[in-house]
């Protein structure tokens, strides 16, 4: 049998505890707000699918299906979306042309696109664009209403 020696036990202990990798440096955190989680991703209204038939929001006119095909029905990006479009065709904002064109033909479009007859890319590229549209007018939109509170 034999005996462990110090030398031995400062082998095997560094042995057991490798040395640290070098860490970062500290940066002061920095909090930025876009309102409350709810407001921005469902946009103030419930849950339920385009399949349901209304979308959060209460508003009927404004279905997501290429964005259900894209992120999937229950995503928040589709909710997010799908606010957001109502809310862009309902005031006539900017782009609710696109709302109109998307109510006619988004259906039979989404069909192509999960059947596998369009690619998938392009509508990633467009529909990731208007998130980061739906995004800032949601922040902005949050904020205000927290200003005005």
């Amino acid at each position: 049998m034999r005996v462990m020696t110090e030398n031995d036990m400062s082998h095997n202990d560094h042995m057991n505890h490798p040395a640290q990798a070098s860490k970062k440096p500290y940066a002061t955190p920095q909090v930025v707000s876009y309102g409350h989680v709810k407001d921005i991703i469902q946009g103030g209204g419930g849950m339920m699918s385009d399949a349901a038939g209304t979308p959060p929001g209460g508003n009927s006119k404004a279905n997501c299906w290429i964005a259900e095909q894209l992120y999937g029905v229950d995503d928040p990006r589709t909710w997010l979306l799908r606010a957001w479009l109502g809310h862009v065709y309902d005031d006539r904002g900017r782009g609710w042309q696109f709302v109109a064109l998307y109510q006619k033909f988004g259906r039979a479009t989404a069909r192509l696109i999960a059947r596998g007859y369009l690619p998938r890319a392009p509508f990633y590229a467009v529909f990731d664009a208007l998130l980061e549209s739906a995004f800032d007018a949601s922040a902005i939109a949050a904020a205000a209403r927290r200003l005005s509170a």
